[in-house]
């Protein structure tokens, strides 16, 4: 055996990580039962965005055509009749009431999401200390950010233009602390979440594009397999100022002028900007036996990559494949064993054709069945809600797996006279349908795929929960939990550093043994 030959050999399967809660808010269902009822009905929720959602007069920033700092879509899938219920979280009512929207949303999800995990069986609570939290969000303005900027910046403008003097201005005068809190985004949704629940088994937010949900689930995974939490929660939300969407996806060309979120279909023309949020309870699989949680279905296997050769707006396949591929093997399953894949499925012609190569390239035998598995995109009824969109899809895909029901996608007739779906194994499911199974024995399964700017990608891998028999492996087997494992030393093999002048280690290491701050001097 060469010295390599087990590093490069395939993870084998891992314990599965089972769904023991879930919770949401997205355009047009404030909970996930009718976001379940929309979905099967074939709702479509876009509409025309509200005035009261544009910081500035509409007319001020459309165009007919694409232009610098203009946008040529005033539509978009947003949240309209959402009413936050402040009562039992243990937080100053002023912060609590001053916060951003994208808070109430976190805040409300989390808490739904984790009233349905049942106690641990063997101490009669759930472990608040073992829980731990993992959100995305991103990383651009949302309403509160955006009056921040507009109040300091707007002054500082306005002093320039009239005069050093005419204001003198004062962070402390412009901004009350709530205000400063309510205006974050990078970190603040996990960590408010955690503490709102009281939570102690670690939290952060994170940004992956539109990969990030998915992303946060398989950090999430990990912490359970690794026995350092017992609950975790993971998802994402999403809720930008909406000037800022709209103008950003239309000078990337990715915004629909229609409006109209067609995925895989001939007349797809771009994107429609949703929001929205998703958050998954997960707990390992023995221990939500043992508990007695409702399982909604099964984590098999999750992979991530990154793209070598995509770069921002045209993806690799390259990359989707790889993250495809460790899903599966972790798994212990071949791509074939997939009944339904809910896909990234954003409604761009050239994402959404790569996209469908990916997928025939990794079934790998052209041969099999045409229309075999089913496929759909539920950013065809909500839109695209960036880093919450995995959690729609995910949220999507379970409740297809707990009704044992294709759902269906909208804005499909046919596809490209090129698409690579002609021929495939691959149909657009466009109507509610039975999913029957396979066999007795066989368990339905689905796949959920995410794909982000600058090719991000993650895959993950849903199964039915069946009841085992009372001999079954998975069945109680002990009373007391193991607790964390005994930690694995990780060895540091390469470092570079660029601090201020410093563009190399090499420099910086002698300053620092040298004692030398000169650096650090004012200019």
């Amino acid at each position: 055996m060469s010295p390599n030959s087990e590093k490069n050999r395939p993870e084998g399967p891992r314990p599965p990580i089972a769904v023991v809660g879930m919770a949401g808010v997205f355009p047009g269902a404030s909970d996930i039962d009718q976001f379940w009822h929309n979905i099967i009905n074939k709702k479509d929720t876009v509409a025309d965005i509200p005035e009261e959602r544009w910081i500035v007069p509409p007319d001020v920033v459309w165009a007919d055509a694409p232009l610098p700092d203009k946008t040529y879509s005033r539509r978009a899938c947003l949240i309209r009749d959402f009413s936050f219920d402040p009562a039992g979280f243990p937080i100053d009512p002023g912060l609590l009431e001053s916060l951003d929207p994208l808070y109430h949303l976190v805040l409300q999800a989390g808490k739904t999401a984790f009233s349905q995990v049942k106690p641990d069986y063997s101490g009669g609570k759930v472990r608040r200390k073992r829980t731990g939290t993992i959100l995305a969000a991103i990383a651009l303005p949302t309403d509160a950010a955006s009056s921040i900027a507009r109040k300091t910046l707007g002054l500082a403008f306005e002093d320039r233009l009239l005069g050093k003097g005419h204001h003198r201005i004062v962070a402390s005068d412009l901004l009350s602390r709530n205000e400063a809190l309510a205006g974050r985004v990078t970190s603040l949704p996990a960590a408010l979440l955690a503490q709102a629940l009281g939570l102690g088994g670690g939290s952060y937010t994170l940004d992956a594009a539109c990969a990030s949900s998915l992303y946060a689930v398989k950090l999430a995974c990990d912490e359970l397999l690794a026995r350092r939490a017992d609950v975790m929660l993971a998802g994402g939300v999403s809720r930008p100022d909406s000037l800022y969407t709209q103008i950003g996806f239309t000078q990337l060309r990715a915004l629909s002028p229609t409006g109209r979120c067609a995925p895989f279909d001939k007349s797809a023309d771009g994107l429609v900007v949703g929001e929205g949020v998703g958050i998954l309870a997960l707990k390992r699989l023995q221990d939500a036996v043992q508990d007695g949680d409702q399982i909604y279905g099964l984590i098999r296997g999750i992979g991530l990559s990154n793209d070598i050769g995509g770069n921002l707006l045209a993806p690799a396949s390259e990359g989707q494949i790889r993250a495809m591929h460790q899903a599966y093997a972790k798994a212990g399953l071949n791509p074939d064993d997939i009944d339904l894949i809910e896909c990234h499925g954003a409604g761009t012609p050239v994402g959404d054709t790569t996209e469908i190569q990916s997928l025939i390239q990794l079934w790998e035998k052209p041969e099999r069945a045409h229309g075999k598995c089913a496929i759909g995109s539920v950013k065809s009824m909500i839109g695209h809600l960036l880093t919450a969109a995995g959690a729609a899809g995910m949220i999507k895909t379970l409740l297809a797996l707990q009704h044992g029901i294709l759902p269906p996608s909208l804005n499909f007739k046919s596809p490209p006279a090129q698409s690579p779906l002609n021929g495939s194994p691959f149909r657009v499911q466009t109507e509610t349908e039975t999913w029957p199974k396979r066999d007795a024995q066989t368990p339905r399964r689905a796949a959920v795929s995410a794909f982000g700017f600058g090719g991000i990608n993650a895959h993950l891998i849903f199964e039915a929960f069946e009841p085992p028999a009372a001999d079954s492996a998975v069945a109680p087997t002990y009373t007391v939990r193991q607790t964390e494992t005994k930690p694995v030393p990780i060895a540091i093999v390469g470092m570079n550093a660029s601090f201020g002048s410093f563009e190399s280690l090499a420099p910086f290491q002698e300053a620092i043994f040298n004692g030398d701050n000169s650096t650090c001097k004012n200019p």
